[in-house]
């Protein structure tokens, strides 16, 4: 990878973004791919759209959503604790003993997620579902008062891992679901910038995915695509609890009925050339692509 992308990636994975609060994100997006393309904007939803080729045709969407799941501070309790609530579909029994940055006017305040210790649990109880109402967050205050002088009801929260190297080339990431997928928008409208288009191609960062699509759908909207790609992540298929049947060592998904014609068979041809061994996979999970989808209707090829 080129070290100016490297660079990128690292700083988009570093910056706060849980949906509804994507702005220092969306600059880093907007920064990097403002170079390369003949326009780019914010629209009034949030949503970075960058364009080449404004006037070609087809009008080509290529979209990854630039938000990430996180914590919203709803209460502040007389001792000092931050109690939150859950912004997009956090697993909260991985949420315990983590630390965490509530991002506040000022800056970050740091803190550490609690619960009651599992030495002090009733043994003999059926084990629940940790709730989030359950934890707190300990950012060192004194009482109450101390904590507001601090930070504010509604101020966001994320966990404070950033990018870590893995073996092999890997490595993992707070909100690679799906900053990766801004990742290869970003940089897939850096490569087009040394070609000549008859096509228009719209990269967009999409906001607030994790609350229901809705950037994905505002800026299709907007936009009025011919053929939309929402680049988006997928489960992991090479653990030790997935079941054989249904591992795909790499996966093109699409909303169903997947799509058909010369399109897909294009798109299946590249990614079989480029990342072998691929199949094609047409789970009913939600994404961008969903979105994108109920603007362009039939005939239209959404991936």
């Amino acid at each position: 990878m080129r070290k100016e992308s490297r660079e990128f990636l690292e700083s988009l994975i570093e910056a706060p973004s849980p949906s509804g609060y994507e702005g220092p994100a969306r600059q880093v997006f907007r920064d990097y791919v403002a170079p390369y393309v003949d326009e780019i904007r914010t629209d009034v939803h949030g949503n970075v759209i960058a364009v080449r080729n404004p006037n070609g045709r087809p009008r080509i969407m290529l979209a990854g959503h630039i938000d990430e799941i996180g914590f919203l501070v709803h209460y502040v309790s007389d001792e000092g604790y931050l109690h939150v609530s859950m912004v997009g579909g956090v697993d909260t029994s991985l949420v315990a003993s983590h630390q965490v940055n509530v991002w506040t006017a000022r800056g970050p305040v740091p803190g550490v997620v609690g619960k009651i210790p599992l030495h002090l649990q009733d043994r003999d109880a059926k084990p629940e579902k940790v709730k989030i109402h359950k934890l707190w967050i300990d950012i060192g205050a004194r009482n109450r008062a101390d904590a507001l002088k601090r930070v504010r009801i509604g101020d966001p929260v994320t966990f404070v891992y950033g990018m870590q190297p893995l073996l092999r080339g890997l490595a993992a990431g707070r909100g690679f679901d799906d900053k990766i997928g801004v990742f290869v928008v970003a940089e897939t409208m850096r490569l087009l910038a040394r070609r000549k288009l008859a096509a228009a191609v719209f990269g967009v960062a999409t906001v607030q995915e994790e609350l229901g699509l809705r950037g994905a759908r505002t800026s299709a909207y907007g936009i009025a695509p011919d053929a939309g790609i929402a680049v988006d992540v997928e489960f992991a298929t090479d653990d030790p609890e997935m079941p054989p049947k249904i591992i795909l060592a790499t996966t093109l998904t699409s909303p169903n009925p997947p799509p058909k014609g010369r399109t897909i068979c294009r798109l299946k041809a590249i990614i079989r050339f480029v990342m072998p061994p691929t199949f094609i996979n047409s789970p009913a999970r939600i994404n961008n692509g969903s979105a994108i989808r109920t603007k362009l209707l039939e005939p239209a090829q959404t991936l």
